[in-house]
Order: C-alpha cells, then sequence, then structure tokens
C-alpha cells in the first residue's frame, strides 16, 4: 500500500500547545488511594507517593492534571482535605466514589504535581458546592498571607501561594448523570457567572475553564429527567461564551471514543470482534476532529459579536478510549487502543490553534496509562502513555499543514477513511520537521512518499510504536511486551510504516 504526504512550513496553524499532554486523576477506584497516593506500597516514597507512577508521569511529559474532578467534583468539598491528616473526616458518597480517606488533598496534589514537573489544574464544586467555597479555595491556594484561607494555608505549612493558574467552573454540567446539572446554557451560564465573579474576586490573574456541552456533535441519546438534553441546535456553546466572555479563557468538552454518542459500542464491542472495533473506532475519531471545527467557528462567532479577538482555547480535559471496562472503570490498552490515542494527538496537532488544553483519563488504575499494585510494588505502563511519551517532540514547535493522499476503507458514517493518519510540526529554528504518520491497516504496511515546499529531505530518524497483533497488551508479568522502538529510514523517498503502528519522526531538511 503506498501514500502521499507533503508538507508546507510557510502555512503555519499555531504552535504545538505543551498543554495538549496533560493528565488527570480522581477519586475513583484505585486511581489516587492505592495508585498515586499508597503510603504502603513498596514503591512509595516518603510523602507517600508511588515513584513509579512519578516516573511514568515524567517520561510522558505530563504538563497539567486536572483534580480532583470528574463526577467526583461535585461532591468534592476542599477543606475536608487539608490540614492534620488525622484530623481529617472521613467522607463517602455515591457508589463509585466509596473511599472516605481525604489523606490527598489540595497541598498533597499540589506537591505531588511539583514532583512530577506538572502544573495543578483544579475543578471546583459546582454540585454541593457555593461560589462562596470555590472563592475560598482560590484563596487558599493563592492568596497572600493576611487573610483567613492564606493564613489557614501557612499555619498548614505552605508561606508562600501556591499560584494554581486553571480552574474549572463544574464537570460536564449539561449531563443528568452529574449532581448540579443544567437543562439549559442559560441556568448554568447564570450559576456560573456567580461563580467566577467570586473566584476573580479573590484572584484577577487565574485562567478560568466554562463548561461547554458534554460533545458539540450529539445524536439525542442522552434524555434528562424532564425529557430534554441539549443537542447542536440549542447553541449550548454559544450562549456560553457568550454570556460569559469576559471570564472565560477556555471552553471544554469531553470525548471517550467508544463509549458515548455516535460510537458507542460498550454492549456490542465483544461480539464484533477486534478488526471490526479497531476500523470502526478509528472512523469514528473523525467526530471529535469536527467538533473541534464546529467549537472553533462558535467561538470565531462570539468574538466578533463581542468585537475583541481574545484567545479562548478549547480544553478536552477528558479523552481516551473507552469501551471495555469493570465496574471500577478499570480496563487494560492493547496496541489497537494505542493507535486510537495517536488519532487523538493528531487531531491535537491539526487543531493547534484550538486545541491548547487536553487531559487523557486518568493516569492510574483508571482507564489507565500506568497500572499498579495497590499496596504492592509491580506496575506497568500501558499503550496510551507510550504514544503520548511518542508525540512529545511536537511541543512547543509550527504546527503546519499537511496534504496527505491515502488509500481508503469505506466507514459506517464516513464514506472515506484513509490508512494513513498524518499531522506534521516544524523546528524553523534547526530547520527540521517532526511528521507523524499512523498507519491504521491492521495487515499492511505503507509505504509513504513524502515532499516538502522548497527544501530537500535529509535524514530521518525516530521512534515508533505498534504490534502486529492488535490485542497485544502490557501486564504485570509482561510489563514491556509494548514500548517504543527506534525507526531507522534508509530511503527517505519511500517512508516504510509497518502495519497498527504510530511514527514519529525527525527529518532533517537541506
Amino acid at each position: 500500500m503506498r501514500a502521499e504526504v507533503f508538507v508546507n512550513p510557510d502555512r503555519v496553524i499555531s504552535e504545538v500547545s505543551a498543554g495538549i499532554f496533560g493528565s488527570f486523576i480522581e477519586n475513583l477506584g484505585a486511581c489516587i488511594y492505592g495508585g498515586v497516593y499508597d503510603p504502603g506500597s513498596p514503591a512509595a516514597d516518603e510523602d507517600g507517593f508511588r515513584m513509579d507512577v512519578i516516573e511514568t508521569a515524567k517520561k510522558m511529559g505530563v504538563t497539567s492534571v486536572r483534580f480532583p474532578g470528574g463526577c467526583y467534583a461535585p461532591y468534592y468539598h476542599f477543606e475536608d482535605g487539608i490540614g492534620p491528616k488525622e484530623q481529617r473526616p472521613k467522607t463517602r458518597y455515591r457508589t463509585h466514589y466509596d473511599n472516605p480517606d481525604n489523606s490527598f488533598g489540595t497541598d498533597e496534589y499540589i506537591k505531588w504535581c511539583r514532583k512530577i514537573g506538572a502544573e495543578p489544574f483544579i475543578c471546583i464544586n459546582m454540585g454541593t458546592g457555593t461560589p462562596e467555597e470555590a472563592r475560598n479555595w482560590v484563596e487558599y491556594c493563592n492568596g497572600s498571607v493576611g487573610s483567613r484561607y492564606a493564613d489557614q494555608r501557612w499555619e498548614n505549612g505552605h508561606k508562600e501561594p501556591h499560584g494554581v493558574r486553571l480552574w474549572g467552573i463544574g464537570n460536564e454540567v449539561g449531563g443528568n448523570w452529574e449532581l448540579g446539572y443544567f437543562d439549559h446554557a442559560g441556568d448554568y451560564v447564570r450559576r456560573a457567572r456567580e461563580f467566577a465573579m467570586a473566584m476573580k474576586e479573590a484572584d484577577p490573574s487565574i485562567k478560568l475553564i466554562g463548561c461547554g456541552a458534554h460533545f458539540p456533535v450529539l445524536d439525542g441519546i442522552y434524555d434528562a429527567p424532564t425529557g430534554y438534553f441539549p443537542n447542536p441546535s440549542d447553541n449550548w456553546n454559544r450562549e456560553v461564551l457568550d454570556r460569559m466572555f469576559e471570564y472565560l479563557d477556555y471552553i471544554d468538552l469531553h470525548h471517550y471514543i467508544g463509549h458515548d454518542y455516535k460510537d458507542d459500542i460498550m454492549q456490542t464491542w465483544e461480539k464484533m470482534g477486534t478488526e471490526k472495533v479497531h476500523y470502526y473506532l478509528n472512523e469514528q475519531m473523525q467526530i471529535l476532529e469536527d467538533a473541534y471545527r464546529i467549537m472553533r467557528e462558535d467561538i470565531r462567532l462570539i468574538r466578533h459579536k463581542h468585537g475583541n479577538m481574545k484567545p479562548i482555547g478549547i480544553a478536552l480535559d477528558e479523552y481516551n478510549p473507552w469501551y471495555r471496562a469493570d465496574e471500577n472503570i478499570c480496563c487494560n490498552y492493547t496496541a489497537a487502543d494505542g493507535l486510537l490515542a495517536a488519532a487523538y494527538f493528531n487531531i491535537f496537532i491539526r487543531n493547534a490553534d484550538v486545541a491548547v488544553l487536553c487531559n487523557m483519563a486518568q493516569l492510574v488504575n483508571v482507564l489507565p496509562a500506568v497500572i499498579v499494585e495497590p499496596g504492592g510494588g509491580r506496575s506497568f505502563r500501558t499503550a496510551v502513555s507510550y504514544v503520548q511519551e511518542l508525540f512529545l517532540p511536537n511541543k512547543g514547535l509550527e504546527a503546519v499543514d499537511i496534504w496527505v493522499q491515502s488509500p481508503t476503507w469505506e466507514g459506517a458514517y464516513y464514506k472515506e477513511v484513509p490508512y494513513l493518519d498524518a499531522s506534521c510540526s516544524y523546528d524553523r529554528e534547526k530547520k527540521r520537521l517532526v511528521l507523524n504518520l499512523v498507519n491504521r491497516h491492521i495487515k499492511e504496511d505503507v509505504t509513504v512518499s513524502f515532499g516538502i515546499k522548497g527544501k530537500t529531505v535529509g535524514a530521518i530518524s525516530g521512534k515508533f510504536f505498534g504490534n502486529t497483533e492488535p490485542d497485544t497488551e502490557n501486564d504485570l508479568e509482561h510489563p514491556n511486551r509494548l514500548s517504543l522502538k527506534e525507526f531507522r529510514c534508509t530511503e527517505p523517498s519511500g517512508i516504510v510504516i509497518p502495519p497498527l503502528s504510530a511514527a514519529v519522526l525527525n527529518v532533517e531538511l537541506i
């Protein structure tokens, strides 16, 4: 199978944001307790943090970590997780969140973020919480000594402000599963403005993420108790952007391929078989790209309405494959699932002008990048963590336009789906490209003819991820079945990408 790729480095999309390499942790299953924080493990450091998790997060280049949720956020009260650990209350909420421990609270979370080199990203409680509580949380984190909550932070051992920049105003508030959900965007806006005003009074410099429609390309599969759920024609995103324009820096969406919307195969994936699942989910990833396009135009429209070109980014602050999981939402990831992660990163790079904050959900034991033994010392990395590491060379470079001509398969929804998925970034100073190529064919190599406007291609090297058996996965007994491998190219005019693999290549230009 042959394909062609042509790159024009003069057609710059935007800088590839470091923010696309984010992650997410939540008190769900063994993500935090028994995962991130596991003081009884021989793998824990002096603070009770798992060193294997810290090491994995560093290798993945995690740049921000969202906390405390997720659907845990509308239950969580930050004051339950500060002060002496022995004095913190035990709190038990719904079935999924039945671990009552509060030993890992705001200060522990921020200390852990510093250890992995990531920026904190806090989602406030819009369910059982109040604007006053959200304001107090901002003051606790960012206030100068001399006010109630900043003084309390000092009493807890932290004189200097934590400087938390990213704050989410609610989680999935348009969904009837969420405590404190809203039927209409206007209902959310009236409440969210109160939160935003209070939070900005505590620290005007913070960046706020507003709740967009859970997903902007819906087909009406959800029904709230009132029989209503926001659809694209309801313009949820436009109303939120318009009426909160003065406050928002980002608007969010969530995407779990295989779990929601037109691509839901939670009940059918086993009957479908590996090959059909692989092609179907890769086809359905195009819906996410359409969502970015729709939201980009929503932002553009509202900017013109307000006569203000202020930057507003799209925060995909929860994403991952999710179509097979147990009651604790724990699943391993296969080689084929790794290619879905690669599809996410190609979409982020092709939409770099708006895809500026992305958080893979979740880091440990729940839809995991790494799986650890709670209380034990063993762990292993899953496919998706290697793919995030693979794409790190794009960080901070200029995403540039790429033209791809590839053989296609006929999808169930999109009629032509290319086997070769690609994106590209350019290092103008060092005169090199980072070329990201994903061969989605399950059996055949793809030989890629590559050209670049006004340049000659020199040496090509890099790394790749993949396995010819799509169901291959790592486990505690076999932690290295999947990993990154060196890629060598001896003939630049024909780059051979094996089946079921993703390659990120450094291309020297002459």
